[in-house]
């Protein structure tokens, strides 16, 4: 697997993380093309987005190891990427949020609705809906399929981060020292986490096991259904941002913790136990963001039997038939108890046909 971090300084950074008896870290690139500081990043299995305070989307093709451009259709700092499929979406300053489609990098739809900065986005693992945080302190739920909002919600608090949990059947939202677990169609949290310091990132790595940190420096991990909570300790600095893979055992996860001091922890984790087991440091740049790519590239492999030969078949094209539209001409003008044909100008593959009209006294 792949780390790539966003720094406050500006470069993207690689590190690959080879995982045997003892885990190996091996720097991959530095990538210094945003002029200001990475606010948000995000990857799927062949893509890698950064957003940063330039206002610009940068974009890498992690097969090829090329830049592939940049985005520019946000006019504030892009707070945060999410993508899905075959799309990216993008969440700014500006107030709006945009879909992109991924491969031909078109913005194939704005979504305008917050009247603040966009704070943070989440799409549901449908693909559907899209729920959107902004500092106008509202909740709002886009329908991805008309790019319109269907549901807004004011909220009491300024909100940080809204997060969907693997399955879709429910939703948090991080304000400041606060979690809430809601799920859909229901006005009340069903569940309520709090923090003596400020949350700065929480993930869901299953329907029930929520993972939060921030300034206390300890990670918690939570089982919503049994409420059961554990800590890892490790960090010496607030933790900035938190990622996982599924391990190739059940219910047993990899999660990936930054801190603001630039330490890189890899947990094993599971409902009932976690064990650190490798970490690294990253020198001379302060991390913001991270994600982490798995994605491998698909090769197809060749058939050595020869395909059949195929006979020719003659397709008869079928005669083109031509339409005729048929114009009515126009007699409702009467004088003197005779009808009046007003004149129209004959057109190709039109066809006239004047209509009979009696007057009667």
């Amino acid at each position: 697997m792949e780390i790539v971090i966003g720094t406050y300084e500006g470069p993207i950074i690689s590190y690959a993380a080879k995982l045997s008896e003892e885990i190996n870290f091996e720097p991959q690139f530095v990538e210094k093309s945003h002029s200001g500081c990475v606010k948000s990043i995000a990857c799927n299995n062949k893509y890698l987005a950064t957003g940063s305070s330039d206002e610009s989307i940068r974009l890498l093709d992690l097969h090829k190891r090329v830049e592939l451009g940049a985005l520019m259709q946000h006019s504030g700092t892009v707070n945060c990427l999410a993508f899905h499929g075959s799309h990216l979406l993008s969440g700014s300053d500006d107030g709006t949020i945009c879909v992109y489609q991924c491969g031909t990098w078109e913005c194939m739809k704005t979504l305008k609705s917050h009247t603040a900065a966009v704070t943070q986005l989440s799409v549901h693992p449908s693909g559907v809906l899209a729920l959107s945080v902004s500092r106008d302190k509202t909740l709002k739920t886009w329908s991805l399929i008309t790019g319109k909002p269907v549901h807004t919600v004011n909220l009491q608090t300024l909100p940080d981060s809204v997060i969907w949990n693997t399955d879709g059947s429910s939703y948090a939202i991080l304000s400041d020292k606060e979690i809430l677990v809601f799920q859909p169609h229901s006005g009340k949290p069903v569940r309520n986490y709090t923090s003596p310091k400020r949350i700065v990132t929480c993930k869901f790595l299953s329907p029930t096991l929520l993972v939060y940190g921030g300034e206390v420096k300890d990670i918690t991990v939570v089982e919503i259904e049994s409420n059961s909570v554990q800590t890892l300790t490790g960090h010496q600095a607030r933790v900035k941002s938190l990622d996982f893979v599924r391990s190739d055992v059940k219910d047993h996860y990899l999660l990936i913790s930054v801190s603001s001091d630039g330490e890189i922890k890899i947990w094993a984790l599971s409902q009932d136990s976690h064990d650190l087991i490798g970490g690294t440091t990253l020198h001379n740049n302060r991390p913001v963001c991270m994600c982490v790519y798995t994605g491998e590239k698909k090769y197809v492999k060749q058939i050595t039997t020869p395909a059949p030969t195929l006979k020719h078949q003659e397709v008869k094209k079928p005669k083109k038939r031509i339409r005729r539209k048929v114009l009515f001409a126009n007699i409702h003008a009467i004088q003197g108890g005779k009808s009046i044909t007003r004149k129209l100008k004959h057109k190709k593959r039109y066809k006239i046909i004047p209509l009979a009209l009696e007057h009667t006294t």
